[in-house]
């Protein structure tokens, strides 16, 4: 027969209590898991438009959730900023209609300036949210980021 102790005892619900600590100082709260900087990359428009829109699409969905999200543009992308260029509808999604509520959510565009120049694009002819960039703000906006999804 074996006998409880209070040693015993005591000893199972200091275990008990060193896990549920460990547990909730594992995991992140509600607010912690909301307030992110997230930096969504697009590199790839006028060839791949289902990604471009799947990197549009995310970006929306974790401003919704209370994310600080900054698409940037690079390679072929530089072209979503130009006014000449139009947003392409695909399947059954507005591109033009997700950039212009991401933009008045809050969200930003940066443009790779370096591609930009290849491209022949200035920010002059840019849709309003979307600014030229170059390594002075693209590296601690990466440096800083939270989360880094690519497209």
């Amino acid at each position: 027969m074996i006998r409880s102790t209070p040693t015993r005892h005591i000893a199972s619900a200091l275990a008990v209590l060193a896990t549920l600590f460990a547990v909730f100082l594992a995991a992140p709260s509600a607010l912690e898991a909301q307030e992110k900087n997230v930096v969504v990359h697009i590199g790839s428009y006028n060839e791949d438009v289902q990604s471009a829109l799947m990197g549009l699409n995310l970006a929306s969905r974790l401003q919704d959730a209370g994310a600080t999200v900054t698409v940037y543009l690079d390679r072929n992308a530089v072209r979503m900023a130009e006014t000449r260029q139009p947003l392409f509808r695909y399947a059954d999604s507005d591109l033009e209609a997700i950039v212009r509520d991401f933009v008045a959510g809050g969200g930003r565009f940066l443009v790779c300036g370096h591609c930009a120049g290849l491209a022949g694009l200035d920010e002059a002819g840019f849709r309003e949210g979307f600014v030229l960039t170059g390594p002075e703000q693209t590296v601690p906006m990466f440096m800083e980021a939270d989360i880094v999804i690519s497209f």
